[in-house]
């Protein structure tokens, strides 16, 4: 035909020669087209586009063949769409396409004829294809209709072929190469295939429905649907069009990166999940946790910051004063740089609260450049907070190590584990026996958390513990850690921390500007000296935060924006009066009493023991003050051994004979033990006995040894500064103490003198006053 004939380009169906095809068409030009064919008795060249993805074709887009169509019926709709009957009746080729002034497309058709190449061939494949037709409308499953109208149709080889492939189910594209392919004998063997791969997916489609009626109910119908999708897709290889939940977190777990054995556990668990019910019970606690395991940094890992001198800058900036600290720290960060992949200790810092001590982990994390996470195990007393919980338990959950990998998204975070010293047990187990393998870097490389129950790899975690005491640490816990002893602040290291960091930061936090409110630092001293007495710097801080909140007050009452305090007096209209004061001297007025030095959590502290005695033939010595066996018996073998000297120290056996002894060690209400107060004890009862009081600006500590040696006791350096905090301005101590005091700063070894002795008479000719002749 060499006359032009409207077109109607099609991207998801095609006509074939001797088919019927009803569409609906929702193209306005496509809509004209067909009414001009209907008005003007014209066939209708039916031509598929190159690209579906076209929604306005032109010329160019179409393909090269074609099908005249005879146009049945055209019903319009009131949308503006028509709904149309066509039926093809020959292939064409598609010549000079034209676009009309309409916006339709135009173009020349020339009938292409049927080749056969062999004839014989032919008629051998048409028997076989009806052969093959008739067998499967025969079998006993569901019936195909649009084949069964075959059946009973004399129809020629050609359209046999091309009415089979109308009936399959074949993609747009096959469907294309098709209505190209002018030779009847591919054609025949096209439709073979075609009906067997319909054969097969009518048998798989079967099998997958008995498959899934034996676990279906009345109330899974919308569950069945879904399988029922879902395994059609899955057996012709097709991606669904839009991924579910369940391919999100496939996806998911193979970019985890954990190991082969983790990700089949979890393939295996997710197939399960896919087919289980959502409303199953099971089915909450398997997602859950493969979600759990998709979320945890199996293999991300942050890149470490291999500077030296930045790390001790970051240090110096964030931290004053610990240099011996500091420097143990960056030993520990050079032998990291050298050796990534070294198996160095878990540092432990040990000290009183505010000195510092997670800070110091945070510190360290950011000169490292990785994340940090911060665990709290003062009262855990549960080994699942830990180990976490098995799968099988209401709730359960991972433990806390698992929890900080996964908020901190990579494998090598800096984790802090916070007051290890105040962890608990009880009948769910010892948390500090599970902590065991994960602070052992021979074992945590495959740490094996009870919910994941998927080994984990702590080896490039970097461990950083904190505790108050070391002595309720397991001895099996304290073998895997290197302890690092943080001491107290001095009096100048404070006034630098505060005037450098508390200040600064506590200005910001009021919402203060520079030059409203300023502290002079005899201000800042006398709060140091007046209203706190600890070893950090936290009551320091709420101190400086409530003259802030009164400044604040102030400012916004409509007061000065230049508001200064110079000194104490300024202090105290803001504070109210002290709290604490240096007493020594009003304290240690009469013979009888001593000042003994203590250890204690939070830092050094001073003891003041008294001793009084009455008039009593039984004699005897009363002890109390709330102390632990140990001091008792420091108690006796001092009174012990002045017994055994009561010629050498002017000491009368009616003292102890015909009186009774009373030794009492303020506040109460605190339990108190240790032997580090013996040589204090015998001062005091040595002075009661001889009537010498003791020097009030001296404190002691020592244990003593019924021979009378004074023997080393611990804690030294903060009870040192303890006793500078209180006024002292001597101090005696054992001689094998001495060293103890290298790493004091130097304008606390400047500030007191320090007497270093080994036998009791040492102590007492220098706690006590000279006795007085006559």
């Amino acid at each position: 035909m060499r006359a032009l004939l409207p077109i109607l380009p099609v991207k998801d169906f095609i006509v074939l020669p001797g088919t019927v095809a009803r569409q609906l068409l929702l193209r306005l030009s496509a809509v004209a087209a067909v009414e001009q064919c209907l008005e003007a008795n014209t066939p209708l060249l039916v031509v598929p586009q190159r690209d579906p993805g076209i929604d306005e074709p032109i010329p160019e887009d179409l393909g090269a063949v074609g099908c005249l169509t005879t146009v049945l019926r055209c019903v319009r709709l009131g949308d503006g769409t028509a709904r149309v009957l066509l039926e093809g009746v020959s292939r064409a080729q598609v010549q000079n396409v034209r676009a009309d002034d309409d916006g339709g497309l135009s173009g020349q058709a020339r009938p292409i004829v049927e080749n056969v190449r062999d004839r014989q061939k032919v008629e051998l494949l048409a028997a076989r294809l009806k052969t093959a037709l008739s067998d499967f409308l025969t079998t006993p499953q569901p019936s195909h209709p649009a084949l069964a109208r075959l059946a009973d149709l004399q129809l020629g080889p050609a359209a046999l072929a091309d009415q089979i492939c109308s009936a399959l189910t074949l993609p747009f594209d096959e469907k294309v190469r098709w209505l190209e392919d002018a030779e009847v004998d591919s054609r025949l063997l096209r439709a073979l295939e075609g009906l067997e791969r319909e054969r097969v997916l009518r048998d798989l489609k079967v099998d997958i429905e008995k498959k899934v009626q034996t676990t279906l109910d009345k109330q899974q119908k919308e569950f069945y649907l879904r399988e029922q999708i879902r395994g059609l897709r899955k057996e012709l290889g097709e991606a669904p069009e839009l991924r579910d939940d369940d391919a999100v977190l496939e996806e998911k777990l193979r970019a985890a990166g954990m190991t082969e054995a983790g990700l089949a556990e979890a393939l295996r668990e997710l197939e399960r999940l896919r087919r289980m019910h959502s409303d199953a019970a099971e089915y909450t606690v398997i997602r859950t946790w493969l979600e759990w395991l998709a979320a945890i940094p199996w293999s991300k890992s942050s890149e470490d910051r291999h500077d030296l001198p930045g790390a001790k800058a970051v240090l110096d900036a964030d931290h004053f004063g610990l240099e011996k600290v500091k420097d143990r720290i960056l030993e520990y960060l050079a032998v990291r740089m050298l050796k990534p992949d070294g198996k160095g200790p878990v540092l432990c810092f040990v000290g009183p609260p505010g000195v510092g001590k997670t800070s110091l982990g945070r510190s360290v994390a950011k000169a490292l450049g990785r994340e940090f996470q911060r665990i709290s195990l003062g009262g855990v007393h549960d080994e699942a907070e830990v180990r976490g919980h098995r799968r099988t338990y209401v709730g359960a959950l991972p433990g806390r190590i698992a929890h900080a990998l996964k908020r901190a998204g990579t494998k090598n975070p800096v984790i802090v584990l916070d007051e290890i010293d105040k962890m608990g047990k009880d009948f769910r187990g010892d948390p500090a026996a599970a902590l065991l393998e994960v602070l052992d870097p021979e074992q945590n490389n495959a740490f094996v958390d009870h919910y994941l129950d998927i080994p984990l790899d702590l080896s490039q975690v970097l461990f950083i513990c904190t505790a108050n005491e070391a002595d309720p640490i397991p001895d099996a816990l304290i073998d895997r850690l290197e302890l690092t002893e943080i001491p107290g602040y001095t009096l100048e290291e404070k006034l630098r921390i505060a005037e450098d960091h508390l200040l600064p930061r506590l200005r910001e936090a009021h919402g203060l500007e520079e030059g409203w409110f300023k502290l002079a630092e005899p201000a800042v001293q006398h709060v140091i000296e007046a209203y706190t007495r600890e070893a950090g710097v936290r009551r320091l801080e709420q101190r400086l935060a409530a003259l802030h909140r009164k400044a604040a007050r102030r400012i916004v009452e409509g007061g000065s924006k230049d508001l200064v305090v110079p000194d104490a007096d300024g202090v105290r209209g803001l504070l109210g009066p002290p709290r604490h004061f240096v007493e020594l001297a009003e304290r240690v007025d009469q013979p009888g009493i001593a000042i003994g030095l203590a250890w204690t959590p939070s830092g050094g502290d001073i003891l003041f023991i008294e001793v009084t005695s009455w008039a009593d033939e039984k004699g005897g010595l009363q002890v109390t003050g709330q102390l632990g066996s140990v001091m008792k018996e420091s108690a006796e073998a001092a009174l012990s051994i002045i017994k055994t000297r009561a010629a050498r120290l002017g000491v009368q056996p009616s003292a102890w004979r015909e009186r009774a002894m009373h030794l009492h060690v303020p506040a109460g209400a605190v339990p108190k033990d240790g032997p580090s107060a013996g040589v204090a004890m015998l001062t005091a009862l040595t002075g009661l006995m001889t009537g010498r009081p003791a020097r009030s600006y001296v404190a002691m500590t020592g244990e003593i040894t019924l021979r009378g040696k004074v023997l080393p006791v611990g804690g030294v350096k903060e009870k040192v500064l303890a006793a500078r905090r209180a006024g002292v301005r001597e101090v005696i101590l054992p001689k094998l103490n001495e060293n103890d005091l290298v790493d004091l700063a130097a304008e606390v070894r400047d500030e007191l003198t320090f007497h270093f002795v080994e036998d009791v008479d040492q102590v007492l000719a220098l706690s006590l006053e000279p006795a007085v002749e006559g």
